[in-house]
């Protein structure tokens, strides 16, 4: 893995003084704190055995996102630590932020770290508790924030909040909340048999994305194996047959997040281009290998690295052909400062690269982490 100095550093210089952890630069595409996004970073930083810097993190997210005032972790905060919120009810964030916490403290396994994120930890529990529906989680938004395709009972939030619970768990056994141990890991578990019955579907062997669209494809249909939450290799095989069949690029390689225009039909959707994304394509490969499929593990990590190579070691969040480019910007209806600013910086990296691709929000933490993440 030739770039992981390269990641590390980027992972470094996007956390904040007051602990916050950007997605991208400031001058990036998206200059914001995502709760999401910077989960993921801080168990690259713990892979790191920076974990110093994963605990600033939940420092942060301790102090400003005040759940007796706002009700929910939020999807994003700006720099100072305010909600900045576009989208509300992303039920995945809370159980992403326990997850990330135990995560946190199984590098040095400090009690007293534990003792300051507790009462985040309960808030948090309780979160997850007030969206849980006849033991499944019910979402608005998860993974890709968008409503019509995530609304209901969907995987990647019923996934992450199931690791989430079980890993609460964990941590009020750690500090003697014996009451706490024993009804969040029930809870946790009848959730996650309810998940297996209800999410899976049988005719094909695997998990769907969600209750309302079986047929869907999309890339976070990984996402109980992802969260350790199942460890079946015939399913998991089966599952990465059907999305490299209907989600690989085939044109230029990479992942893409799910079919084009099946169900997210709004060209908003597709920004930059909808593309290959690196997050995603290094899920793959983290999947291929776990099946010892040596062949498509070596594809996914080729088309990482050469991504890589040719942005000089700053991976983006996805790359897209100037064709899908040029079709998002002609249709786009959203010029806001955001993305007229990440066209800018997406058109001069084409130009100073002379290259035919377009790489959109270059780097993105989130990618530099699951790279990190396979080491």
């Amino acid at each position: 893995m030739k770039y992981i100095n390269k990641s590390k550093k980027i992972l470094n210089d996007l956390q904040l003084k007051n602990g916050g952890i950007l997605a991208t630069p400031i001058n990036g595409a998206y200059p914001y704190v995502y709760t999401r996004d910077a989960v993921i970073i801080t168990k690259a930083l713990n892979k790191l055995k920076m974990h110093k810097k994963s605990k600033k993190f939940y420092n942060f997210i301790n102090k400003f996102s005040n759940l007796d005032q706002y009700g929910e972790i939020f999807h994003r905060y700006n720099k100072d630590g305010l909600p900045c919120v576009t989208r509300k009810h992303e039920h995945d964030n809370p159980g992403l932020v326990l997850h990330g916490i135990y995560d946190t403290y199984l590098c040095d396994r400090d009690e007293n770290f534990l003792q300051n994120m507790w009462p985040l930890i309960e808030k948090a529990v309780e979160e997850i508790f007030s969206f849980s529906k006849n033991n499944l989680i019910r979402t608005e938004r998860s993974i890709h924030e968008f409503y019509r395709l995530e609304n209901g009972y969907e995987i990647w939030a019923n996934s992450s909040c199931i690791r989430g619970l079980y890993d609460a768990a964990e941590m009020a056994k750690v500090l003697n909340h014996k009451k706490g141990y024993d009804k969040w890991r029930s809870k946790a578990k009848k959730i996650e048999d309810n998940m297996k019955k209800k999410l899976f579907y049988k005719k094909l062997g695997i998990f769907i994305k969600n209750t309302k669209y079986p047929n869907t494809l999309d890339i976070s249909q990984l996402a109980p194996f992802y969260f350790d939450l199942v460890d079946n290799k015939k399913v998991l095989q089966k599952t990465m047959k059907y999305l490299n069949k209907h989600i690989w690029n085939k044109e230029i390689g990479g992942f893409r997040r799910f079919r084009k225009f099946e169900v997210c039909k709004d060209w908003h959707w597709y920004t930059g281009g909808s593309g290959s994304w690196c997050v995603f394509t290094a899920w793959g490969a983290r999947f291929y290998r776990k099946l010892n499929d040596k062949k498509n593990y070596n594809e996914c990590m080729s088309w990482l690295e050469k991504t890589a190579k040719r942005t000089n070691g700053l991976l983006p969040e996805h790359v897209a052909t100037k064709d899908e480019y040029d079709m998002w910007k002609m249709h786009e209806t959203e010029f806001n400062r955001r993305i007229i600013s990440g066209i800018k910086a997406s058109e001069e990296l084409a130009k100073k690269l002379k290259d035919d691709v377009i790489y959109w929000a270059t780097p993105l933490g989130w990618s530099h982490a699951e790279y990190i993440l396979l080491k």
